[in-house]
Order: structure tokens, then C-alpha cells, then sequence
């Protein structure tokens, strides 16, 4: 059996994205190990393969490296203990776009890994609502810091922040590949699940799983910047079918609605579907659900938010050059925000580029499904500007949005194929047919050959 480079690579790569979705790989040195090897050795392949990206480097992966640089080099002279570590998420992002680049112009190589995270995600899924049974709506924000109880809760499979989020931007992809099943089904890649896609409704019932899992965990866990982003993305994929100026310029208006009905309807709802789950198990879920809400909005959150945007802001409109380096002082609550205040314009806005070029480049390619890649590129806009970023957004964001933009818009040009024929030029008089094939008649301008 004869493997290609392409493959090793989407070997380690796979690993890497496990690695980072899964909550029980979080903290084993070994599973540490393992990623840092698997980068290392898809890399090193990535050297020496013709064409590669680093003989080639793009303008994503020159901007790529230099932030890398550029913020390892402050935070090693100016930074505080422990700063690098705080990098090391963005970082690992990062490397997701590297690998992007490597195949933007071979998007269905990626296939094998997407296919493969598709598969994984339902069971950390379903460990993580199993944990939110079992230690309540609370575990997840206790996984936003290292912890023993976050090493305990990941270890029993537990996602918290980072998976919530993550689910938040796969929504709308797996919403759209709902609808587009017929157009990618069977499967031309990758060819070892070509059978395994024959049977019937076996794709649509993983996509399907994915997203009832998924809509599970970001409303059991009860952040509200979540569930508004998931109505939000889901929404604007639905509505977006083809491009449109009018349907662009009605969209702030639609977020405000949208924004009004969830402050004012989703309770209210909720107490409503309430007394019809009583005597369920479903009873004391819809009561966490609302405790959980209630409780994020009682314990002022939204007032904490804005005074570190403020925060960041302020600190940004005093060192507009250059930053303030350290993160002492900046609010910590925005990736966007914070990065502008700590490194300046320049490195602040080269970091926006580098998280929403690829949905900008995916909507000047979209048509029939345009608004995929919009609500990607609003989820990009605002889960950066209102939270921190993580290690699993780069899985999401640049292996499972590019393939599954390939997957529902690469049927709209599908013909059905012919029998395939050689081109041939001859020289001098041409042959007669023999009479036991036949020539096409290939028609251009109305004559005919």
C-alpha cells in the first residue's frame, strides 16, 4: 500500500486536532508530547515537500509567523511569569491556518480529517452533557481556569469553554450540510468511506447527532454570549441563501431584533415549556437551564464585561503604537480588544486579518450557500471582540468551515460525467472512422467537426 505525503501529514494533523477538541487529552504530558511531535513532524515533512508553504509562504502565513514572533520575543523581554503560556492557545490556533494555507488550493485533502473530527466530536459532546448532569452548569465555568477540579471534570470528559464556543462556530456547517446532504453524498472523498456513505441516511445521521449534541451542550451550559451567537449564526446561515446588498444592509437591524427577542422571550419560554416537562427527566433540565441564565444575569456580568472592554480601550487610546506589553492592567475579556492594547495597531489589526481573511475568502467563492461563510465571518467578528480565543477554534475554523464550504457548493457545478475521451492532434489528411466506433459531434459556434 503506497502512502503519500499528504497522508502522513493528515495523520500527525489529525492528532493534533484531537488533541485539541478533546477534553480528555487536556492535561497528560504525554498527550503534550505527542502534539508538539505531530507539528513537528508535519512540519518537517512540509519542508521538504515540493511546493510546500514554506518554500512558498502566503500572505496569511508571513503575517502568521510574524505575530508568532513578534509577541513570543515582547512577552520573553517585557512579559511577566508565565506570560508565554497564556500565548500558547493563540499559537496553536495559528498552526491550523499554517496547514490551511499548505492545502487552500487542494481543500478536498483535508476531507480524511474532517471526516474523522465529524466522528469524534458526538462523544465529547455527550461526556460533557453527562458532566453538566452530574456537577451542574457550573462545571464548565470552573474549566476556565487550571484547576484540580478542571483536571478531574476533563478527565471524566468534560468540555468546557473553549468546546462551547467551538460548537457555537460548527453550528451553522453542520446546519448547512443538513440541507446539502444529496449534493455530497456518496462521498468522492476520502475514498475509504466511499462504501460506508452508500447506506442509506448513515452521513446525515452523523451530521444530524453533531448538531442535536451540539445545541445540547451550549444550552445546558447557560452562557448567554453563546446561545445568542448560535440563534445569530444559525439564522443568518438560513437566511443568506445567495448574496445580496439589501439583505447586508438589513443585517444590523436583524441582530438588534434578534438580541431584543432573546433578552425578552427566552425565559419567559422557557417557564412556558416548564410545566409541560413536569414529572420528566427533562424537568429539572429546563430548570437549570433557567437557573443558570437567571444567575449569569443577577450576578451583574454584563457591567463586569463592559468595564474591562473600557479597560482595554483606554489603555489601547494612550499606546496606540506600540501597546502596553503587559497584561496587567487590560480587561483579559476580549481577544481583539486586549491584543491592540498590549501590541499596538499594527500587530492588533494583523491579528483581526489573520482570524477573518479565511470567511471573506470563503464568501467571494460562495453562491448557492453564501450564507455559510457569512455567519462564519460574523462569529469571527464578535466571539473574538466580546471573548477569548482558544486552541480547538482553529479545528473548526480552518479544516472543518473550508471543507464543508467545498462539500455543499461543489455539487452546484457537478455534471454528470461522460465517458472519458482522449484528445488527439493529427498531422496531414485525416483517418476515416472505422466503422465499429463512432465520432461525436462537437458543436462550437454552430459548425461542426
Amino acid at each position: 500500500m503506497k502512502f503519500r505525503i499528504f497522508d502522513v501529514q493528515n495523520l500527525a494533523v489529525a492528532y493534533v486536532c484531537l488533541w485539541a477538541t478533546s477534553p480528555m487529552l487536556a492535561y497528560g504530558l504525554g498527550f503534550r508530547l505527542l502534539a508538539v511531535l505531530a507539528v513537528g513532524g508535519w512540519a518537517l515533512l512540509e519542508m521538504f515537500r515540493p511546493g510546500g508553504i514554506f518554500t512558498r509562504p502566503t500572505l496569511p502565513v508571513v503575517l502568521t509567523l510574524f505575530f508568532v514572533g513578534y509577541t513570543a520575543i515582547m512577552e520573553l523581554a517585557l512579559g511577566g511569569e508565565g506570560s508565554i503560556v497564556q500565548h500558547l492557545q493563540i499559537w496553536i490556533m495559528l498552526f491550523f491556518l499554517i496547514f490551511y494555507e499548505s492545502r487552500r488550493h487542494d481543500v478536498r485533502s483535508m476531507a480524511p480529517i474532517f471526516w474523522f473530527m465529524l466522528a469524534t466530536f458526538p462523544i465529547w459532546f455527550y461526556t460533557t452533557y453527562a458532566g453538566f448532569d452530574a456537577f451542574g452548569s457550573h462545571a464548565a465555568r470552573h474549566l476556565t481556569r487550571s484547576s484540580d477540579m478542571a483536571r478531574e471534570l476533563t478527565s471524566d470528559g468534560v468540555g468546557g469553554y473553549s468546546l462551547v464556543y467551538g460548537i457555537v462556530v460548527l453550528l451553522p456547517v453542520l446546519v448547512l450540510m443538513l440541507l446539502n446532504t444529496r449534493r455530497f453524498v456518496p462521498l468522492d472523498e476520502p475514498r475509504f468511506l466511499r462504501p460506508l456513505s452508500r447506506i442509506p441516511f448513515i452521513i446525515q445521521a452523523l451530521i444530524l447527532a453533531n448538531l442535536v449534541l451540539g445545541i445540547a451542550v451550549v444550552v445546558r451550559a447557560g452562557f448567554s454570549i453563546a446561545i445568542v451567537l448560535a440563534v445569530f449564526s444559525i439564522a443568518i446561515s438560513l437566511v443568506f441563501k445567495r448574496r445580496s446588498p439589501l439583505m447586508l444592509m438589513m443585517t444590523p437591524l436583524m441582530l438588534m431584533i434578534a438580541w431584543l427577542a432573546y433578552q425578552m422571550a427566552l425565559i419567559p419560554l422557557l417557564e412556558a415549556i416548564r410545566p409541560l416537562a413536569e414529572g420528566t427527566s427533562y424537568h429539572r433540565k429546563i430548570l437549570d437551564v433557567i437557573e443558570s441564565l437567571q444567575d449569569e444575569q443577577s450576578q451583574g456580568t454584563l457591567d463586569d464585561r463592559v468595564s474591562r472592554y473600557l479597560r482595554s480601550i483606554d489603555l489601547f487610546v494612550h499606546n496606540p503604537i506600540f501597546g502596553v506589553i503587559t497584561d496587567r492592567d487590560v480587561g483579559k475579556h476580549s481577544e481583539y480588544l486586549d491584543t491592540f492594547a498590549r501590541y499596538g495597531v499594527l500587530v492588533g489589526s494583523i491579528f483581526v486579518y489573520l482570524l477573518t481573511y479565511l470567511p471573506v475568502r470563503m464568501m467571494r467563492g460562495m453562491r448557492d450557500n453564501f450564507g455559510l461563510a457569512f455567519s462564519v465571518f460574523g462569529i469571527m467578528v464578535l466571539l473574538p471582540l466580546l471573548n477569548n480565543v482558544f486552541a480547538s477554534l482553529g479545528v473548526i475554523l480552518f479544516i472543518m468551515v473550508p471543507v464543508a464550504c467545498q462539500l455543499v457548493e461543489r455539487a452546484r457545478r457537478r455534471v454528470p460525467a461522460g465517458p472519458r475521451r482522449r484528445l488527439s492532434l493529427r498531422w496531414g489528411p485525416q483517418a476515416p472512422v472505422p466503422a465499429t466506433r463512432t465520432a461525436p459531434l462537437i458543436r462550437s459556434g454552430g459548425g461542426r467537426a
